[in-house]
Protein backbone atom coordinates (compact mmCIF):
# COMPACT_ATOMS: atom_id res chain seq x y z
CA UNK A 1 0.00 0.00 0.00
CA UNK A 2 1.08 3.87 -0.89
CA UNK A 3 2.76 5.29 2.23
CA UNK A 4 0.40 8.20 1.95
CA UNK A 5 -2.28 6.11 2.14
CA UNK A 6 -1.12 4.29 5.03
CA UNK A 7 -0.41 6.95 6.78
CA UNK A 8 -4.05 8.78 6.18
CA UNK A 9 -5.11 5.05 7.38
CA UNK A 10 -3.23 5.08 10.88
CA UNK A 11 -4.35 8.49 11.41
CA UNK A 12 -7.88 7.38 10.90
CA UNK A 13 -7.43 4.76 13.46
CA UNK A 14 -5.87 7.07 15.56
CA UNK A 15 -8.31 9.52 15.45
CA UNK A 16 -11.13 6.88 16.19
CA UNK A 17 -9.21 4.70 19.05
CA UNK A 18 -10.41 7.27 21.66
CA UNK A 19 -11.30 10.41 22.66
CA UNK A 20 -8.09 11.34 23.94
CA UNK A 21 -5.86 10.40 21.19
CA UNK A 22 -8.82 12.42 19.08
CA UNK A 23 -7.77 15.59 21.19
CA UNK A 24 -3.84 14.91 19.96
CA UNK A 25 -3.77 15.09 16.75
CA UNK A 26 -6.19 17.34 14.93
CA UNK A 27 -6.27 16.63 11.64
CA UNK A 28 -6.97 18.43 8.32
CA UNK A 29 -7.13 17.51 5.03
CA UNK A 30 -6.09 19.52 2.04
CA UNK A 31 -6.18 17.70 -1.36
CA UNK A 32 -5.84 14.48 -0.75
CA UNK A 33 -2.59 14.64 2.06
CA UNK A 34 -3.15 15.11 6.12
CA UNK A 35 -1.92 18.04 7.65
CA UNK A 36 -2.05 19.39 11.31
CA UNK A 37 -1.06 22.96 12.86
CA UNK A 38 2.05 23.90 14.19
CA UNK A 39 -0.15 24.92 17.09
CA UNK A 40 -0.98 21.60 17.52
CA UNK A 41 2.15 20.27 16.72
CA UNK A 42 3.55 22.85 19.78
CA UNK A 43 1.20 21.12 22.14
CA UNK A 44 1.82 17.68 21.42
CA UNK A 45 5.92 18.18 21.59
CA UNK A 46 5.42 20.72 24.63
CA UNK A 47 6.90 23.09 23.09
CA UNK A 48 5.69 26.49 25.86
CA UNK A 49 6.88 28.95 23.38
CA UNK A 50 4.69 29.24 20.18
CA UNK A 51 4.37 32.32 17.87
CA UNK A 52 3.80 33.48 14.19
CA UNK A 53 4.05 36.57 12.64
CA UNK A 54 5.21 37.31 9.20
CA UNK A 55 4.62 33.84 7.97
CA UNK A 56 7.33 33.32 10.35
CA UNK A 57 6.53 30.34 12.64
CA UNK A 58 8.58 30.16 16.04
CA UNK A 59 8.65 26.98 18.79
CA UNK A 60 10.33 26.87 21.73
CA UNK A 61 11.37 25.26 25.09
CA UNK A 62 13.98 25.34 27.45
CA UNK A 63 16.63 23.45 24.94
CA UNK A 64 14.79 22.67 21.61
CA UNK A 65 13.57 24.69 18.91
CA UNK A 66 11.37 24.46 15.74
CA UNK A 67 11.39 27.77 12.85
CA UNK A 68 9.44 27.73 9.78
CA UNK A 69 8.35 29.88 6.74
CA UNK A 70 4.87 29.26 5.47
CA UNK A 71 5.24 28.92 1.86
CA UNK A 72 8.31 27.13 1.85
CA UNK A 73 9.78 23.32 2.43
CA UNK A 74 12.26 24.75 5.04
CA UNK A 75 12.11 24.34 8.58
CA UNK A 76 15.20 24.37 11.27
CA UNK A 77 15.04 22.02 13.69
CA UNK A 78 17.37 22.73 16.92
CA UNK A 79 19.23 25.06 14.85
CA UNK A 80 19.75 22.88 11.83
CA UNK A 81 18.18 23.40 8.20
CA UNK A 82 15.70 20.63 6.68
CA UNK A 83 13.88 20.13 3.40
CA UNK A 84 10.34 19.35 4.20
CA UNK A 85 8.53 16.62 1.88
CA UNK A 86 5.89 18.81 1.33
CA UNK A 87 5.15 22.89 1.46
CA UNK A 88 4.31 24.18 4.72
CA UNK A 89 0.49 25.90 3.80
CA UNK A 90 -1.16 28.98 5.63
CA UNK A 91 -4.94 28.39 5.80
CA UNK A 92 -7.67 29.24 8.23
CA UNK A 93 -6.80 26.66 10.64
CA UNK A 94 -3.73 27.76 10.94
CA UNK A 95 -0.01 27.18 9.92
CA UNK A 96 0.23 23.86 8.67
CA UNK A 97 3.03 21.05 8.27
CA UNK A 98 1.94 18.04 6.89
CA UNK A 99 1.50 14.88 8.54
CA UNK A 100 4.04 12.64 6.52
CA UNK A 101 7.03 15.66 7.70
CA UNK A 102 5.75 14.88 11.62
CA UNK A 103 5.91 11.22 11.30
CA UNK A 104 8.81 10.72 8.97
CA UNK A 105 10.73 14.02 9.73
CA UNK A 106 10.43 16.22 12.86
CA UNK A 107 8.96 12.70 15.55
CA UNK A 108 12.72 11.13 14.64
CA UNK A 109 14.80 14.07 14.82
CA UNK A 110 13.18 14.97 17.68
CA UNK A 111 12.94 11.94 19.60
CA UNK A 112 15.13 9.39 18.23
CA UNK A 113 15.26 7.32 21.08
CA UNK A 114 12.12 6.28 20.44
CA UNK A 115 12.61 5.04 16.82
CA UNK A 116 11.42 1.31 16.60
CA UNK A 117 14.29 -0.88 15.78
CA UNK A 118 16.94 1.45 16.20
CA UNK A 119 20.48 -1.38 17.63
CA UNK A 120 23.39 0.02 19.02
CA UNK A 121 26.45 0.28 16.20
CA UNK A 122 29.45 -1.72 15.66
CA UNK A 123 30.59 -1.21 12.78
CA UNK A 124 30.73 1.72 10.77
CA UNK A 125 31.16 1.72 6.28
CA UNK A 126 32.67 4.36 4.97
CA UNK A 127 32.05 4.72 1.35
CA UNK A 128 34.52 7.55 -0.36
CA UNK A 129 33.27 8.35 -3.34
CA UNK A 130 34.26 7.90 -6.84
CA UNK A 131 38.09 6.32 -7.42
CA UNK A 132 40.49 5.00 -9.84
CA UNK A 133 39.37 6.49 -13.17
CA UNK A 134 36.24 8.31 -11.75
CA UNK A 135 37.87 11.01 -9.93
CA UNK A 136 34.38 12.67 -9.37
CA UNK A 137 34.84 16.77 -8.96
CA UNK A 138 38.33 18.30 -9.73
CA UNK A 139 39.36 21.71 -9.09
CA UNK A 140 42.88 23.02 -9.52
CA UNK A 141 43.70 21.91 -5.89
CA UNK A 142 42.40 18.66 -6.45
CA UNK A 143 39.85 16.05 -7.02
CA UNK A 144 36.63 14.41 -5.09
CA UNK A 145 38.45 10.96 -5.15
CA UNK A 146 41.34 11.76 -3.05
CA UNK A 147 39.82 14.31 -0.88
CA UNK A 148 37.27 12.10 0.08
CA UNK A 149 39.50 9.21 0.58
CA UNK A 150 41.33 11.29 3.09
CA UNK A 151 38.36 12.45 5.08
CA UNK A 152 37.34 8.73 5.38
CA UNK A 153 40.37 8.22 6.69
CA UNK A 154 40.26 10.51 9.59
CA UNK A 155 36.79 9.14 10.25
CA UNK A 156 38.20 5.34 10.37
CA UNK A 157 41.05 7.02 12.55
CA UNK A 158 38.32 8.36 15.15
CA UNK A 159 35.88 5.79 14.81
CA UNK A 160 38.41 2.66 16.60
CA UNK A 161 39.52 4.87 19.00
CA UNK A 162 35.77 5.20 20.10
CA UNK A 163 35.43 1.40 20.32
CA UNK A 164 33.54 0.95 16.27
CA UNK A 165 34.43 -1.90 13.64
CA UNK A 166 35.18 0.46 10.52
CA UNK A 167 34.98 -0.65 6.90
CA UNK A 168 35.64 0.91 4.21
CA UNK A 169 34.35 0.36 0.48
CA UNK A 170 37.44 1.88 -0.84
CA UNK A 171 40.79 2.37 1.42
CA UNK A 172 42.97 3.10 -1.69
CA UNK A 173 42.53 4.41 -5.36
CA UNK A 174 40.83 1.76 -6.82
CA UNK A 175 37.16 2.11 -8.37
CA UNK A 176 34.63 0.05 -7.12
CA UNK A 177 31.05 0.47 -8.83
CA UNK A 178 27.70 1.83 -6.73
CA UNK A 179 26.54 -2.35 -7.09
CA UNK A 180 29.85 -3.61 -4.95
CA UNK A 181 29.69 -0.79 -3.07
CA UNK A 182 26.11 -1.60 -2.03
CA UNK A 183 26.89 -5.31 -1.90
CA UNK A 184 29.74 -5.01 0.57
CA UNK A 185 27.67 -2.69 3.34
CA UNK A 186 24.67 -5.53 3.01
CA UNK A 187 27.59 -7.67 4.74
CA UNK A 188 27.15 -6.30 7.99
CA UNK A 189 24.45 -5.79 10.65
CA UNK A 190 24.28 -3.35 13.40
CA UNK A 191 25.77 -1.02 11.26
CA UNK A 192 25.69 2.35 9.74
CA UNK A 193 26.77 3.74 6.33
CA UNK A 194 28.55 6.98 5.10
CA UNK A 195 29.02 7.77 1.75
CA UNK A 196 31.57 11.28 1.61
CA UNK A 197 31.49 13.06 -1.12
CA UNK A 198 32.57 16.40 -2.36
CA UNK A 199 30.29 18.85 -4.71
CA UNK A 200 30.25 21.59 -7.82
CA UNK A 201 27.80 23.85 -9.57
CA UNK A 202 27.98 27.59 -8.19
CA UNK A 203 26.97 27.40 -4.39
CA UNK A 204 28.86 26.73 -0.96
CA UNK A 205 27.99 24.85 2.43
CA UNK A 206 27.85 21.62 3.15
CA UNK A 207 24.68 19.30 2.72
CA UNK A 208 23.53 16.08 3.35
CA UNK A 209 20.74 13.64 1.72
CA UNK A 210 18.67 10.72 3.64
CA UNK A 211 16.92 8.41 1.05
CA UNK A 212 13.23 9.49 0.27
CA UNK A 213 10.81 7.89 1.85
CA UNK A 214 8.19 5.99 0.02
CA UNK A 215 5.50 8.67 -1.17
CA UNK A 216 7.42 11.42 -1.15
CA UNK A 217 9.50 13.23 -3.80
CA UNK A 218 13.44 13.57 -3.97
CA UNK A 219 14.01 17.58 -3.62
CA UNK A 220 17.87 16.74 -4.35
CA UNK A 221 19.71 20.44 -4.97
CA UNK A 222 22.92 18.81 -6.78
CA UNK A 223 24.23 16.73 -9.67
CA UNK A 224 26.61 14.35 -10.68
CA UNK A 225 26.91 10.91 -11.58
CA UNK A 226 26.58 9.95 -7.79
CA UNK A 227 23.42 11.11 -7.72
CA UNK A 228 21.84 9.03 -10.49
CA UNK A 229 17.91 9.35 -8.89
CA UNK A 230 14.92 7.12 -9.53
CA UNK A 231 11.78 8.90 -10.70
CA UNK A 232 8.83 8.79 -8.77
CA UNK A 233 7.74 7.57 -5.17
CA UNK A 234 8.61 3.66 -4.89
CA UNK A 235 9.70 1.79 -1.96
CA UNK A 236 13.28 0.70 -2.10
CA UNK A 237 15.04 -1.40 0.22
CA UNK A 238 16.57 1.91 2.21
CA UNK A 239 13.32 3.07 3.06
CA UNK A 240 13.04 0.05 5.93
CA UNK A 241 15.08 2.53 7.95
CA UNK A 242 13.44 5.77 7.19
CA UNK A 243 13.33 6.92 10.67
CA UNK A 244 17.15 5.56 11.05
CA UNK A 245 18.22 7.44 8.04
CA UNK A 246 16.75 11.24 8.89
CA UNK A 247 18.15 10.96 12.47
CA UNK A 248 21.58 9.51 11.24
CA UNK A 249 21.70 12.36 8.31
CA UNK A 250 20.67 14.56 11.31
CA UNK A 251 23.08 13.87 12.89
CA UNK A 252 26.41 13.72 11.14
CA UNK A 253 24.97 17.02 9.71
CA UNK A 254 24.91 18.73 13.00
CA UNK A 255 28.30 17.40 13.64
CA UNK A 256 29.68 18.77 10.24
CA UNK A 257 28.40 22.12 10.81
CA UNK A 258 29.20 22.26 14.56
CA UNK A 259 32.97 21.37 13.39
CA UNK A 260 33.32 23.43 10.02
CA UNK A 261 31.37 26.71 10.65
CA UNK A 262 30.12 25.52 7.46
CA UNK A 263 27.12 27.31 5.73
CA UNK A 264 24.54 25.40 5.91
CA UNK A 265 23.07 23.81 2.72
CA UNK A 266 20.50 21.80 4.63
CA UNK A 267 19.45 18.45 4.99
CA UNK A 268 17.46 17.06 1.84
CA UNK A 269 15.85 12.97 0.57
CA UNK A 270 16.78 11.92 -2.54
CA UNK A 271 16.87 8.46 -4.77
CA UNK A 272 20.56 8.37 -5.42
CA UNK A 273 21.46 5.04 -6.54
CA UNK A 274 24.23 4.28 -3.30
CA UNK A 275 21.47 4.99 -1.27
CA UNK A 276 18.45 3.06 -2.34
CA UNK A 277 19.30 -0.64 -1.51
CA UNK A 278 21.13 -0.24 1.46
CA UNK A 279 19.95 -1.99 4.28
CA UNK A 280 21.75 -0.38 6.78
CA UNK A 281 21.01 3.32 8.69
CA UNK A 282 22.53 5.58 5.30
CA UNK A 283 23.82 9.51 4.57
CA UNK A 284 25.55 10.24 1.97
CA UNK A 285 27.44 14.16 2.87
CA UNK A 286 28.59 17.01 0.52
CA UNK A 287 31.44 18.17 2.58
CA UNK A 288 31.44 21.65 0.38
CA UNK A 289 32.26 23.00 -3.11
CA UNK A 290 35.28 22.19 -4.64
CA UNK A 291 34.98 24.43 -7.86
CA UNK A 292 34.69 27.93 -5.50
CA UNK A 293 37.02 29.75 -5.21
CA UNK A 294 37.76 30.20 -1.57
CA UNK A 295 35.51 26.87 -0.67
CA UNK A 296 37.67 24.71 -2.20
CA UNK A 297 40.69 26.80 -1.28
CA UNK A 298 39.68 25.86 2.08
CA UNK A 299 38.97 22.01 1.37
CA UNK A 300 42.09 21.64 -0.14
CA UNK A 301 43.73 22.45 3.08
CA UNK A 302 44.90 19.11 5.15
CA UNK A 303 43.05 20.55 8.21
CA UNK A 304 39.60 21.34 6.94
CA UNK A 305 39.66 17.41 5.91
CA UNK A 306 40.76 16.09 8.93
CA UNK A 307 38.12 18.14 10.41
CA UNK A 308 35.19 17.00 8.26
CA UNK A 309 36.48 13.69 9.05
CA UNK A 310 36.60 14.02 12.66
CA UNK A 311 33.07 15.59 12.23
CA UNK A 312 31.29 12.40 10.36
CA UNK A 313 32.86 10.44 13.23
CA UNK A 314 31.27 12.59 16.33
CA UNK A 315 27.52 12.87 14.07
CA UNK A 316 27.87 8.91 14.01
CA UNK A 317 28.80 8.97 18.23
CA UNK A 318 25.65 11.23 18.30
CA UNK A 319 23.59 9.25 16.72
CA UNK A 320 24.57 5.98 18.03
CA UNK A 321 24.20 7.93 21.39
CA UNK A 322 20.78 9.74 20.63
CA UNK A 323 19.00 6.76 19.19
CA UNK A 324 20.75 3.97 22.34
CA UNK A 325 19.84 6.51 24.94
CA UNK A 326 17.90 4.38 27.89
CA UNK A 327 19.70 5.66 31.05
CA UNK A 328 20.76 8.91 33.51
CA UNK A 329 24.45 9.37 31.94
CA UNK A 330 25.60 12.69 30.75
CA UNK A 331 25.12 13.50 27.75
CA UNK A 332 28.88 13.36 25.86
CA UNK A 333 28.16 14.13 21.88
CA UNK A 334 26.05 16.99 20.36
CA UNK A 335 22.35 15.68 21.52
CA UNK A 336 20.38 17.50 23.89
CA UNK A 337 18.04 15.83 27.05
CA UNK A 338 13.82 16.42 26.93
CA UNK A 339 11.14 14.56 28.54
CA UNK A 340 8.99 12.82 26.23
CA UNK A 341 5.73 14.36 25.68
CA UNK A 342 2.84 12.52 27.54
CA UNK A 343 1.64 10.21 24.55
CA UNK A 344 2.03 7.06 23.46
CA UNK A 345 1.34 7.09 20.01
CA UNK A 346 3.31 9.00 17.14
CA UNK A 347 0.80 10.31 14.38
CA UNK A 348 1.68 7.41 11.90
CA UNK A 349 2.09 4.73 14.42
CA UNK A 350 -0.65 1.94 13.24
CA UNK A 351 -2.31 1.82 16.54
CA UNK A 352 -4.52 -1.29 15.14
CA UNK A 353 -1.43 -3.33 15.20
CA UNK A 354 -0.57 -3.24 18.85
CA UNK A 355 -2.58 -2.56 22.09
CA UNK A 356 -2.14 0.81 23.79
CA UNK A 357 1.22 1.05 25.64
CA UNK A 358 1.24 3.04 28.99
CA UNK A 359 1.96 6.40 29.38
CA UNK A 360 5.93 7.32 30.39
CA UNK A 361 6.35 9.02 33.39
CA UNK A 362 6.64 13.07 33.51
CA UNK A 363 10.08 12.77 34.08
CA UNK A 364 11.11 9.98 31.20
CA UNK A 365 13.92 11.08 29.53
CA UNK A 366 14.76 11.19 25.79
CA UNK A 367 17.33 12.79 23.54
CA UNK A 368 16.88 15.25 20.67
CA UNK A 369 19.69 15.09 17.55
CA UNK A 370 21.09 19.16 18.18
CA UNK A 371 23.07 21.46 16.34
CA UNK A 372 26.59 21.53 18.55
CA UNK A 373 26.49 24.13 21.01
Amino acid sequence: MHTGKRCALFLLAALCTTTLRAAEWKVIRINNRDYVTFANLAEFYRFGEYSHANRTISLRSQQRGIRAQVGTNEIYINGVRFFTHFPLLERAEGQLVSAFDVGKLIEPVLRPSRIQNAEPIQTVVLDPGHGGTDQGTASKWGSEKNYALEVALTAREKLLRAGFKVEMTRSDDTARSLEERIAFANKFKNAVFVSIHFNAGSGIGVESYALAPEGAPSNAASSGEHHSSEQGVTKNEGNAQDSQNIALTAAVHAAVLSGLSAYDRGIRHARFKVLRHIRLPSVLIEGGFLDDREEGARIASAQYRQKLGAAIAQGVQSYNAAANYRSEKPATFTVVRANFPPHTHSIIEPLEDRPPAPAPTPHEPSVSINGGE
